[in-house]
Order: structure tokens, then sequence, then C-alpha cells
């Protein structure tokens, strides 16, 4: 829920640290990869590590078909497959799902997942990479190089594609690539530290250290610097706007609220609008009590009709929380008695935020107009919403409702 102005610092923290918040585990970088135990082939395969010893590098990817992420970084590995493909390196991607989730889930990516899909055997290609190397979040990838050796692991969407060019170029260097990630590591106990101002000087030792070895490495992450003070300023922002953030949430009276925010304020980075955020946690907040209220066999009517009127008269120009609560407002199927206007009011705020620029605020506008019995505008704006959008899989999605508005459009 937190909105964050100042990117550069987060995407440093989160690629390094909250990528890897993990225990290590006994795998080492630079020993010999395990097989691969697979039940089924769903896409591609077999694929075996033993017999592309000695010319072939692979990369086998965790993930799972309800991991968002993990679907957001399908297309890239795709990219990366095709690019690598002729220099011999074989992607793998492996899910502990069962085959019958898997197959549908693949088939329907088509060649958006142009790579070797397989189902893991009672876990235990998990077990043999993702446990015994500590990992346990997805989506992650292990590199095997030509010897048969792990030799570089993370996030896919990190340094996955340098450490390949380095590999198939014949410049990668083992050696340094386990110091990179005995200093990952290190920043993971900086982390911890950072947040503890009783132990400040521990924290400054071991941030000296990092730095040091950032240098060294030319980058704990390649094109990023490591700065200490500014980590640990992040750390100790995280802190205070999760603190913020729970005594928000638990109707905590406002001058407790004031002495939250000023500690998140002095903490905070360059450019964070707190105004913003805090009106937008505002709003959020609001629309959870809404929602349980609206879901409750015993709501109390008066009540929900209070937090109804209230998120009826939002002025923000966050057009997407203003989107996300009309579709919830359309779709949720938990809801008791449906709220049309209120939905409207939400949907036509963010098509005004957004100056109808936006293909899924536009859907969902649409989506209340045909809820509303409008089918000839809702035909209107659904068409907007297709020629705008660029996805080819949410346009898939906006196509289909287009159709559905047809067919109701031509039975009057």
């Amino acid at each position: 829920m937190l909105i964050v102005k100042s990117k550069s610092l987060l995407s440093w923290v989160a690629g390094v640290v909250l990528a890897n918040m993990a225990a290590w585990g006994a795998g080492q970088l630079g020993d010999p990869a395990p097989a691969l135990s697979i039940v089924e082939w769903v896409k591609g395969g077999p694929v075996d590590l033993a017999s592309g010893k000695g010319k072939t590098v692979f990369v086998v990817e965790f993930w799972a078909t309800w991991c968002p992420p993990c679907r957001a970084s399908i297309p890239h590995l795709t990219e990366l497959q095709k690019k690598f493909k002729e220099k011999n390196v074989v992607f793998v991607g492996v899910s502990d799902e069962k085959p019958a989730v898997v197959k549908p889930f693949v088939e329907k990516m088509g060649a958006k997942m142009e790579y070797a899909v397989a189902v893991d055997k009672d876990r235990a290609t998990s077990k043999a990479y993702m446990e015994a190397y500590g990992i346990d979040g997805i989506p992650h990838a292990f590199v095997v190089d030509k010897e048969g050796r792990v030799v570089w692991e993370g996030h896919p969407m990190g340094d996955l594609e340098a450490t390949l060019t380095s590999l198939v170029a014949g410049t990668f260097d083992l050696a340094k690539s386990k110091k990179r990630a005995e200093a990952q590591k290190l920043i993971e106990e900086f982390w911890e530290l950072a947040g503890d101002e009783a132990k400040t000087a521990e924290a400054d030792a071991l941030g000296r250290r990092i730095e040091a070895l950032d240098q060294e490495l030319g980058g704990i992450m390649p094109g990023r610097t490591f700065k200490a003070a500014e980590v640990r300023q992040q750390v100790r922002f995280s802190g205070a706007m999760q603190e913020y953030q729970r005594a928000m949430v638990q109707g905590k009276d406002d001058a407790t609220l004031a002495e939250l925010e000023k500690k998140a304020i002095e903490f905070a980075p360059a450019g964070f609008d707190f105004a913003e955020m805090k009106q937008s946690l505002q709003i959020q907040v609001t629309f959870q009590r809404y929602m349980r209220l609206a879901q409750a066999t015993d709501a109390d009517a008066a009540q929900l009709a209070a937090l109804a009127e209230k998120l009826a008269a939002i002025k923000t120009k966050n057009g997407m929380l203003l989107n996300e609560m009309a579709w919830t407002l359309l779709t949720d199927e938990g809801i008791r008695k449906r709220d049309l206007p209120l939905a409207g009011k939400l949907a036509q705020a963010a098509k005004d935020a957004s100056e109808g620029k936006d293909a899924s605020i536009l859907d969902t506008y649409a989506k209340w107009l045909f809820e509303s019995g409008k089918v000839a505008e809702a035909l209107e704006w659904q068409q907007k919403a297709v020629a705008l959008c660029e996805d080819a899989d949410m346009k898939n999605d906006l196509e289909a409702r287009l159709r559905e508005y047809r067919e109701k459009a031509d039975k009057k």
C-alpha cells in the first residue's frame, strides 16, 4: 500500500535484499548441479543436464501459475531463450503444481512461454535447488555452466542476462560470482542491523565492509552503487511506514498518528510525497472497512451507507486506486448487495483522472455501463479500451468482454 516517488534506492534494495530474504542453505556456487527430477514435461524437453555437459548452459527456473511476478517474468525468459538459443543455452521452467494446472496455463501462454516447461516430481527438484540454497521465494533461477556447476542464482529479472552473456563469451568469473553472492548475504545482515538503533556501530562497520566489496566487484548489483547511509535510511523509513500503516489500520488516535508521521517524514527519501501516501492509505483503509461490511451477512446498513458516502466523496488523482476499487465493487462475488451508483462514481472519477487514456480504466467504466443496462454506451467505451490496449493478454480479455456486450446488444 506504500506509494514511493524515489525509485532508484528502492529498486536497489528490492533487487539485492527483498528478493533474497531467506535463510542461506548448504548449497554453494560452484557445486555440481543436481539432476532434474520430473514427473511430466508439459512443453519441450525432456532436458538432461548430464548429457549437456561440455556443450550446454542451462537455466533452471522455479515458478508457479498463481505467482504474479512469475507471470511477469515469463516473456522475459522467452526473449532470453530466443537470444541465446544459438549459443547452446537451454531454459527450463519447473513448477511443483499438478500437470492439470500447469498444462492449460502453458497452452494459454502459447508463444509467450517458448521454452521447456516441466512439473516437479514430489518437489524433488525444488528441494535439490531451492531448499539446498535456502531460497523460499519465486520466481528464482539457477544457471548451470558447461561444466555442470551451479554458477549463478537469483531473480530472473536481475542480472541473469549479463551472466549468460559472459558465460557464452567465455569471460564469466566464478570467483567473482561467489564473492558477489557472499556480499548479498552481508547486505541481508546489514538490513537487519540497520533498523536497530542499539547496533549502530556494528551496522557502520558492516556498511563500510560492503561498500568496499561493492567497489571491488564493480557493483554487487551491476550498474548500481551500495551506499550504506542511504540503505540505512531506507530501512528506517520502511520500518516507520509500516508502523504508521498499522496504526492507521488499527484506528489509532490523531496524536499517535501525528507522532508516527513525524518519524516517517524524518527518514523519507527525497521526493517522497507523504500527503499523497497518507490520502491513498486513508482511502484504502476506508474501502477495506466497506468491503468487510458489504460481504457480511449481518452488516449494519447505516454504517455501510456512511462508508459508501465517504468513498463517493473521494477527491484524488490516483486513477489506478479508484479503478481498482470500482472493479472490485463490480466483480467481487462476496458482496451481498452490489452498489452500482458507488461503482459508477469511482469508475467515472478514475476515467477523468486518466483523461480517458488508460485501457484498464476504460474497461472498468464500460463494465459499469453494461451492468447498469447502458449497453450501447458500454460498447462504445469498450471499443475505445480495446483500441488503446497494447498488452496482448489483456487485449484478449477486453475483446472477450466486447463480444459479450455485442451479443447482449444484438438480443435487444
